[in-house]
Protein backbone atom coordinates (compact mmCIF):
# COMPACT_ATOMS: atom_id res chain seq x y z
CA UNK A 1 0.00 0.00 0.00
CA UNK A 2 1.17 3.48 -0.72
CA UNK A 3 2.28 6.30 2.10
CA UNK A 4 0.14 8.86 2.41
CA UNK A 5 1.60 12.03 3.34
CA UNK A 6 -0.43 14.87 5.96
CA UNK A 7 0.95 18.79 5.52
CA UNK A 8 -1.24 20.16 8.59
CA UNK A 9 -0.60 24.07 7.35
CA UNK A 10 -1.24 27.57 8.96
CA UNK A 11 0.03 30.92 7.78
CA UNK A 12 1.03 34.09 9.63
CA UNK A 13 1.08 37.61 8.33
CA UNK A 14 3.23 40.67 10.49
CA UNK A 15 1.83 43.66 9.02
CA UNK A 16 4.64 46.19 10.26
CA UNK A 17 7.22 43.74 7.87
CA UNK A 18 4.59 42.47 5.53
CA UNK A 19 6.29 39.26 5.85
CA UNK A 20 4.08 35.90 6.23
CA UNK A 21 5.54 32.47 8.08
CA UNK A 22 4.62 29.42 6.36
CA UNK A 23 3.96 26.58 9.36
CA UNK A 24 3.47 22.89 8.32
CA UNK A 25 3.96 19.86 10.25
CA UNK A 26 4.59 16.68 8.35
CA UNK A 27 2.84 13.24 8.97
CA UNK A 28 3.21 9.97 7.20
CA UNK A 29 0.86 7.04 7.79
CA UNK A 30 0.22 3.82 6.27
CA UNK A 31 -3.86 3.82 7.52
CA UNK A 32 -6.23 6.60 5.70
CA UNK A 33 -8.09 7.80 8.67
CA UNK A 34 -4.80 8.48 10.61
CA UNK A 35 -2.12 11.18 10.51
CA UNK A 36 0.50 8.68 11.03
CA UNK A 37 3.92 9.77 12.78
CA UNK A 38 5.51 13.74 12.33
CA UNK A 39 8.68 12.95 10.00
CA UNK A 40 8.83 16.85 9.30
CA UNK A 41 8.52 20.80 10.50
CA UNK A 42 8.93 23.59 8.26
CA UNK A 43 9.17 27.53 9.00
CA UNK A 44 9.33 29.52 5.40
CA UNK A 45 9.52 33.14 5.38
CA UNK A 46 8.30 34.94 2.46
CA UNK A 47 7.59 38.68 1.30
CA UNK A 48 5.19 39.85 -1.53
CA UNK A 49 2.45 37.71 -1.17
CA UNK A 50 -0.90 39.64 -0.31
CA UNK A 51 -2.50 38.81 3.32
CA UNK A 52 -5.91 37.70 1.53
CA UNK A 53 -4.09 34.57 0.05
CA UNK A 54 -1.45 33.35 2.87
CA UNK A 55 -3.10 30.28 3.68
CA UNK A 56 -4.06 29.12 0.27
CA UNK A 57 -0.75 30.31 -0.09
CA UNK A 58 0.55 27.58 2.68
CA UNK A 59 -1.85 24.91 0.90
CA UNK A 60 0.15 25.55 -2.33
CA UNK A 61 3.97 25.20 -0.67
CA UNK A 62 2.47 21.77 0.87
CA UNK A 63 1.69 20.75 -2.55
CA UNK A 64 4.99 21.88 -3.82
CA UNK A 65 6.80 20.28 -1.25
CA UNK A 66 4.94 16.91 -1.77
CA UNK A 67 5.98 16.87 -5.64
CA UNK A 68 9.58 17.95 -5.19
CA UNK A 69 9.35 15.02 -2.23
CA UNK A 70 7.85 13.04 -4.92
CA UNK A 71 5.14 11.85 -2.67
CA UNK A 72 2.12 10.14 -4.05
CA UNK A 73 -1.19 10.37 -1.66
CA UNK A 74 -1.10 13.76 -0.21
CA UNK A 75 -3.77 15.24 2.56
CA UNK A 76 -3.43 18.96 3.12
CA UNK A 77 -5.17 19.66 6.23
CA UNK A 78 -5.75 23.60 6.82
CA UNK A 79 -7.78 25.17 9.80
CA UNK A 80 -9.02 27.77 7.28
CA UNK A 81 -12.41 25.95 6.39
CA UNK A 82 -14.07 28.01 3.76
CA UNK A 83 -10.80 28.19 1.39
CA UNK A 84 -10.26 24.37 2.05
CA UNK A 85 -14.16 23.59 1.32
CA UNK A 86 -13.91 25.42 -2.18
CA UNK A 87 -10.83 23.57 -2.86
CA UNK A 88 -12.34 20.21 -2.20
CA UNK A 89 -14.88 20.83 -4.17
CA UNK A 90 -12.85 21.96 -7.07
CA UNK A 91 -10.25 19.29 -6.89
CA UNK A 92 -13.96 16.70 -6.68
CA UNK A 93 -15.60 18.22 -9.85
CA UNK A 94 -12.40 18.32 -11.41
CA UNK A 95 -12.96 22.16 -12.14
CA UNK A 96 -10.64 25.50 -11.65
CA UNK A 97 -7.63 24.34 -13.77
CA UNK A 98 -7.90 27.10 -16.10
CA UNK A 99 -8.08 29.85 -12.92
CA UNK A 100 -5.54 32.53 -13.57
CA UNK A 101 -4.70 32.73 -9.79
CA UNK A 102 -3.06 30.64 -6.50
CA UNK A 103 -6.47 28.46 -6.85
CA UNK A 104 -5.79 27.53 -10.35
CA UNK A 105 -1.89 26.74 -9.87
CA UNK A 106 -3.11 24.76 -6.67
CA UNK A 107 -5.72 22.91 -8.84
CA UNK A 108 -2.96 22.14 -11.99
CA UNK A 109 -0.28 21.00 -9.16
CA UNK A 110 -2.39 18.18 -8.09
CA UNK A 111 -2.42 16.33 -11.66
CA UNK A 112 1.27 15.00 -10.13
CA UNK A 113 -0.52 13.03 -7.26
CA UNK A 114 -2.44 9.74 -7.26
CA UNK A 115 -4.95 11.61 -4.63
CA UNK A 116 -5.30 14.71 -2.93
CA UNK A 117 -7.22 15.42 -0.14
CA UNK A 118 -8.33 19.06 0.94
CA UNK A 119 -8.91 18.59 5.24
CA UNK A 120 -9.86 20.55 8.04
CA UNK A 121 -7.97 20.92 10.83
CA UNK A 122 -9.67 22.96 13.76
CA UNK A 123 -7.82 26.20 14.63
CA UNK A 124 -7.42 24.50 18.67
CA UNK A 125 -5.80 21.47 17.13
CA UNK A 126 -3.20 23.36 14.90
CA UNK A 127 -0.67 24.58 17.43
CA UNK A 128 2.13 22.94 16.33
CA UNK A 129 1.71 25.02 12.15
CA UNK A 130 0.37 28.01 13.76
CA UNK A 131 3.50 28.11 16.51
CA UNK A 132 6.21 27.24 13.30
CA UNK A 133 4.10 30.11 11.01
CA UNK A 134 4.43 32.65 13.55
CA UNK A 135 8.31 32.27 14.76
CA UNK A 136 9.05 32.20 10.61
CA UNK A 137 7.96 35.67 10.26
CA UNK A 138 11.28 36.58 12.15
CA UNK A 139 13.33 34.32 9.78
CA UNK A 140 15.97 37.03 7.50
CA UNK A 141 16.01 37.50 3.96
CA UNK A 142 12.45 35.90 3.57
CA UNK A 143 11.67 34.36 0.10
CA UNK A 144 10.45 36.85 -2.51
CA UNK A 145 8.59 34.09 -5.30
CA UNK A 146 8.70 36.15 -8.90
CA UNK A 147 6.92 33.02 -10.21
CA UNK A 148 3.68 34.39 -8.39
CA UNK A 149 4.10 37.80 -8.31
CA UNK A 150 0.55 38.22 -10.57
CA UNK A 151 -1.46 36.33 -8.11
Amino acid sequence: MERKHTFIVDASYDYDSKIIGIGMAIHQADKPKRNGILIDQLSEAYKGIPPCIIEMFAVYRALEIGKEREYRIIRVRSDYNQMRTKLKNSYKERMGFNRNDLHGEIMRITRYFELVQFAYKPRRRNQMAHVLARRARHIENPIIREDLIYL
